[in-house]
């Protein structure tokens, strides 16, 4: 189900509005993950979903560059969310409690916020970043790997 939702999903999506788009310049960005050539324990579906989504998002600068349009994807490392919250719980631990465990992991000793996640993509989708394409870029506070 994974699979079908991102890769599906963002496909459908592009093919109605590739005509539009390449007509400027103008940037894609999509979600990817942070780590994920290392694959997700018990989430086959979501590794395998997020790495189609790489290679969706490469493909696709690739097809579109000669238009001007740069496409990237961000790999967010741990962002407070719903979906972190939820983590926190399946582990008996208030999200306050997860949140200061997770940080420990972290190199820069803290959780990112939506806040980090959005000025990358206001950057990737800039005139500034008018030639950065077909990267994956990782906001998740240090190494991923």
């Amino acid at each position: 189900m994974a699979i079908a939702a991102t890769c599906r999903g963002l496909s459908g999506m592009t093919q109605i509005n590739m005509t539009d788009q390449a007509i400027r310049r103008t940037a894609i960005v999509t979600g990817a993950a942070r780590g994920i050539g290392a694959g997700v324990a018990g989430r086959v579906d979501y590794a395998a979903a997020k790495a189609g989504l790489i290679g969706f998002t490469k493909s696709l600068a690739l097809r579109l560059g000669q238009h001007g349009v740069t496409a990237n994807a961000i790999g967010p490392g741990f962002v407070v969310s719903d979906m972190t919250r939820v983590g926190a719980q399946r582990r008996g631990r208030s999200f306050e409690e997860h949140q200061r465990i997770v940080a420990q992991t972290i190199p820069v000793r803290r959780v990112g916020q939506p806040e980090d996640i959005a000025h990358t993509a206001s950057y990737l989708v800039s005139p500034e970043a008018g030639f950065v394409s077909v990267q994956v870029v990782y906001v998740a506070g240090g190494p991923v790997d």
